[in-house]
């Protein structure tokens, strides 16, 4: 286990792509996670996100396990607005959630392109789900 890395967010694409197409590296990424040491952090805007995709994608119960196992840190108005400035207007929940990164130093784990540019900054750590993969489940 990395001893740096030990709290991750988990983006909502990272939700969809663990349940939409049958079983994936993404969801073995995921059920990695939910059953490991690691601690996974959200806030409201990412739980409604999920819980919007587990029913349209008949995926509930893995909502409830994700739901149970991740920690809720809503982040201050101050974070937000630190962040903010790195994404598009029409992007706000993007901004709460590197926020919550922000807070908890938690590792997003994300192919959302639009955290490209706060990780270049350094104010987050991004990981794509191919590193995420690499990082946790290849360990050599």
């Amino acid at each position: 286990m990395p001893k740096k890395n030990t709290r991750f967010l988990i983006d909502t694409n990272v939700f969809i792509a663990a349940v939409k197409k049958g079983w994936t590296k993404t969801t073995d990424l995921l059920l990695y996670l939910l059953t490991s040491d690691y601690e996974l952090v959200g806030n409201d805007v990412l739980l409604a996100e999920y819980k919007k995709y587990a029913e349209a994608l008949n995926a509930m119960d893995f909502f409830e396990f994700l739901r149970k196992r991740t920690k809720i840190v809503n982040p201050s108005r101050e974070e937000v607005l630190k962040c903010l400035k790195y994404f598009p207007l029409n992007q706000g929940a993007d901004a709460v959630h590197a926020a919550t990164c922000l807070k908890t130093r938690a590792v997003i784990i994300t192919n959302d392109k639009h955290f490209e540019k706060i990780g270049k900054e350094g104010l987050i750590e991004v990981w794509k789900i191919e590193k995420a993969i690499k990082e946790l489940l290849q360990k050599e």
